[in-house]
């Protein structure tokens, strides 16, 4: 009997074994690649994923990273892009606007983003998500969100500490100081360093207020009956979208701030697409002072859409309280079967520019 057991003791743990390896084998089709803000752009010295097996894949470098905040950029070109997930990342970057460097080495969850490589979106039968994305903001914070087909989601976010490095190393062709170099090559960034000669650094608290979540579900309104609700595509302060149509957006959830809402409507024949654009200040300002320090508690983002097809109202509501967020601080611009139809007073993007 003693020795059945051993023999079943001896045969389980091989299997467990096995069960391990082969979840630490799995390997999925990604990208790795790097993100900053426009406004801060940052150029990377070291950068890599780290798997279980203290394997490493680089994050391609990019001179410099300044983008939309959450976006994917450069990518590797390489024959195979299988890999595990990582289970950590080690990276050291130069922040330009600061002219300082940041360093980080931390765990990431690594059953998150398993799951999330391994979602099949239901139409293509395809990964959902393809990239796995760095995001250095001002002060040390780093995002990293996961993205592909229509979504992009945030899986940690996280604070780098300062650090030095030398200009021999982070840069050995020329010999400038660190101040020297960050000049002459924040300069080639005009957009950004006229934002930094105009305003300096970004409030310490403004990327922690991009990343805040809160529980809330998006609902549409119409005031006329006949009209029938399409699909709508949110993207959010925090980097995150969904431009699905999943109707993910009606069942409550944590979410940031939304900072632009495409809603598309019918009536008949005729297809409306709405495009808004929150304004910053006031929708912190309107999510701050309905949710307060209680951010998990139920709320409702309402978008009611007149008869006229181009009067709107925006609401946030939770149980107690309703806050009416002035549709006069946004940009809107509406198309009626793909021509213009309406824009706001204060639309003032460059032709083309509701696509961004």
């Amino acid at each position: 009997m003693k020795k059945v057991l051993i023999i079943f003791l001896i045969t389980l743990t091989a299997c467990t074994m096995n069960i391990a390896n082969e979840q630490q084998g799995k390997k999925y089709e990604w990208y790795a690649s790097g993100n900053a803000p426009l406004l801060y752009p940052t150029e990377l010295f070291l950068g890599d994923f780290i798997f279980s097996n203290n394997e490493r894949l680089y994050i391609p470098e990019s001179v410099p990273y300044a983008s939309k905040w959450g976006q994917s950029g450069k990518t590797h070109l390489l024959d195979n892009n299988k890999f595990p997930a990582p289970t950590a990342i080690d990276i050291i970057w130069f922040s330009w606007a600061e002219n300082k460097f940041y360093s980080l080495e931390s765990e990431l969850p690594l059953e998150i983003i398993e799951n999330l490589l391994a979602e099949i979106d239901e139409e293509t039968k395809e990964p959902q998500y393809q990239y796995i994305t760095v995001g250095m903001a001002p002060y040390g914070k780093l995002a990293i969100w996961l993205s592909g087909n229509g979504k992009t989601t945030e899986v940690v976010w996280l604070q780098a500490d300062p650090t030095d490095v030398k200009m021999k190393d982070f840069a050995p062709t020329v010999e400038y100081t660190q101040k020297e170099y960050r000049d002459l090559v924040f300069k080639d960034c005009k957009a950004a360093y006229e934002n930094y000669q105009k305003n300096g650094l970004p409030d310490r608290m403004l990327f922690e207020r991009y990343m805040q979540k809160f529980n809330y579900r998006i609902t549409p309104k119409f005031e006329n009956e006949e009209m029938v609700f399409e699909g709508i595509e949110m993207y959010y302060y925090n980097g995150e979208l969904n431009t699905t149509n999943s109707g993910e957006h009606a069942e409550n959830a944590m979410r940031a701030k939304p900072c632009k809402i495409v809603l598309n409507w019918s009536i008949g024949k005729a297809q409306y697409g709405g495009y808004f654009w929150t304004d910053e200040k006031k929708i912190i300002e309107t999510f701050a002072n309905l949710y307060g320090d209680i951010t998990s508690k139920k709320g409702e983002l309402i978008i009611e859409v007149g008869e006229s097809n181009n009067q709107f109202k925006f609401f946030l509501k939770d149980d107690t309280a309703m806050i009416e967020i002035p549709v006069e601080e946004m940009e809107i611009i509406v198309f009626k079967n793909k021509f213009e139809f309406f824009r706001s007073e204060n639309y003032k993007r460059p032709q083309g520019g509701w696509r961004d």
